[in-house]
């Protein structure tokens, strides 16, 4: 029997509910513990409060049914036909499927709009909803589920996008040899069963203006053993904190905040955060390179195993399941940030989840436990659904026209079954009932063999770029779309004083980068007595090509120009670097 891996897949189902709910901006340093939540004041109304999301649950079908389901199979073999025993092995395993989401309890809800009263003291306030996350991620750990025979640890097994909605759902499935599967089944009995999923959401807000300058000595920074790895380098977002603390210790990166303001929490969040952008870039985990991966996924595991970081729950805003890459590090000298005004931010808030006591309530329904005989396959078919990456939502009509997915079953007998969906905003927003293709059995015996296809995506953008893909080999119940591309920030950065004694009035710099089959050249102009926090451009590059194209022209005083052509990976643009 050939042995499917485990798999893990997000269906973000896109519930009715999403339209209903407008995302505005939170004050993000005024947050109170009310109850069990974490609640937020509006920034157009500090009397008006909302909830982080605090739980995840099953979902429920319409009939008010856990989705959940787990079959272990059989398949009947002729056995080994040098064998004198009249009993042999058939072969077969297990198939665990379940779908769970965002959800907050009415209780804790009533009970935290109780709490802002009490710590409010003002009649008018109110809890409106829930906070509405820009992103989330999570996080599957277990050891029965992973592959193989050595489950002594729980691992990080599976890590992907994670629904941002309350009522949002994330599916997983996964394919069980025997022995696991029964191994599974005996967990279920269990309080805590070896199943559990930690999300890490993020969302954004406004900080407190604070008056502080940060001052990065790039040299020293350089001397720090965390940034002797070079690029090719994964770091967890709890050892970039422990890093920057080190930094701060060393006095390569100094801190002053104005009178006898002492540094709090929320000001080294936001000045971290900064830093984060300067010296790394994100890596989602499924977009590693396949020779790091796993050493990527361990690290990951051991967050949350005993004395891991997870176990303090402290990730000082960075987050729990993404991983970062050391940028190219060109500064010299000192660099000095001030922080004088608001600014927008990104925190992170984990939910954990486990399947619980489900079994001791519903180990005898057979819609949710079950054990099958799989003698007829002619009369089954295979739906593969499509999920569509929660990030991708906002992008269709501003970004992306359609996406297109061609499914393409090779059946046993040599005849093919070919398939397409075609998403744009108006399906994607809509029912998952419309969501998935079809095909059925034409002579696959090989029940195993037949749950797998190829399948290839087609991107159409606004502006007439396109980009298909190669045909990937899947045996997955359904396919997560994320899009080909990335996002990247250009900052402009530089001192302003040095411009001053050039005599520069203006500078225009023209970032030119690739967008598949087009250029785009998006400008920007600063001048000496501007401020350079501000001045970042957010572009959308193909995935693998990192580099761009930048055109600096000084405009010095006397009428003179002076124009500069570079090539940037790094993100990092020095106006002050005049030729």
């Amino acid at each position: 029997m050939k042995r499917l891996p485990a798999i893990g897949g997000v269906l973000a189902a896109l519930a009715l509910c999403a339209t209903s709910v407008i995302a505005q901006p939170v004050l993000i340093d005024r947050g109170v513990r009310a109850g069990e939540l974490w609640c937020f004041p509006l920034t157009t109304d500090s009397l008006t409060y909302v909830y982080l999301p605090a739980s995840v649950r099953l979902a429920n079908d319409e009939q008010g049914r856990p989705q959940f389901s787990f079959v272990r199979y059989v398949v009947n073999t002729g056995g080994d036909s040098a064998s004198a025993s009249s009993i042999t092995e058939a072969r077969g395993g297990g198939v665990l499927t379940f779908l769970v989401e965002l959800d907050t309890p009415q209780a804790q809800v009533q009970e935290a709009r109780a709490a802002l009263d009490d710590l409010v003291k003002d009649k008018r306030v109110t809890l409106r909803g829930p906070l509405v996350c820009s992103d989330g991620r999570y996080t599957l750990v277990s050891s029965v589920l992973q592959s193989g025979r050595d489950a002594s640890q729980k691992l990080a097994l599976a890590t992907g996008r994670a629904p941002v909605l309350e009522g949002n759902r994330i599916a997983l499935s996964f394919d069980l040899d025997p022995e696991r599967a029964t191994l599974l089944l005996k967990s279920f009995a269990m309080a805590t069963p070896d199943v559990s999923l930690m999300f890490d959401m993020t969302f954004t807000g406004l900080t407190d203006a604070y008056h502080a300058d940060l001052t990065v000595n790039w040299s020293e920074v350089r001397k720090h053993q965390s940034f002797s790895a070079g690029a090719s380098y994964y770091y967890v977002s709890a050892d970039i904190g422990l890093t920057f603390d080190e930094l701060r210790r060393t006095q390569a990166i100094q801190l002053r905040t104005a009178g006898n303001s002492p540094a709090t929490e929320a000001l080294l969040n936001t000045v971290y955060g900064r830093l984060l952008d300067l010296l790394f870039r994100p890596v989602e985990p499924e977009r590693a390179p396949a020779a790091q991966k796993g050493g990527l996924m361990e690290t990951l595991s051991a967050m949350y195993r005993s004395g891991g970081s997870m176990s303090s729950r402290k990730m000082l805003g960075f987050g729990a399941e993404v991983a970062y890459q050391l940028r190219e590090l060109k500064s010299e000298g000192k660099s000095v940030m001030t922080f004088d005004h608001r600014a927008s931010v990104e925190r992170h808030h984990l939910i954990a989840f486990n399947l619980g006591e489900f079994e001791s309530t519903h180990g005898a329904d057979p819609r949710h436990f079950r054990t099958v005989n799989l003698g007829d396959a002619a009369f089954q078919q295979r739906e593969v659904q499509v999920g569509l990456d929660g990030a991708l939502l906002p992008e269709l009509n501003s970004v992306i026209n359609n996406i297109t997915v061609t499914l393409r079953k090779t059946h046993a007998n040599g005849e093919q079954t070919l398939r397409e969906l075609v998403l744009d905003r108006t399906n994607a927003n809509g029912s998952t009932a419309g969501m998935r293709m079809v095909y059925g059995w034409n002579g696959d015996n090989d029940r195993v063999a037949w749950l797998g296809y190829d399948y290839r995506t087609r991107w159409s953008f606004r502006g007439g770029g396109v980009h298909t893909t190669d045909w990937t080999r899947s045996e997955a119940p359904m396919i997560d779309l994320f899009a080909p591309y990335e996002r990247q920030v250009v900052q402009l950065v530089g001192d302003a004083d040095v411009l001053r004694a050039r005599g520069v009035r203006a500078v225009v710099v023209e970032v030119d980068y690739p967008f598949f089959s087009e250029r785009r050249r998006p400008q920007l102009v600063v001048r000496p007595e501007e401020s350079l926090e501000q001045k970042r451009v957010e572009i959308t590059l193909p995935l693998g090509q990192p580099a761009v194209d930048v055109t600096l022209t000084w405009q010095l005083a006397g009428g003179q120009r002076v124009t500069a052509k570079r090539n940037v990976s790094g993100g990092l643009v020095f106006v002050d670097e005049l030729p």
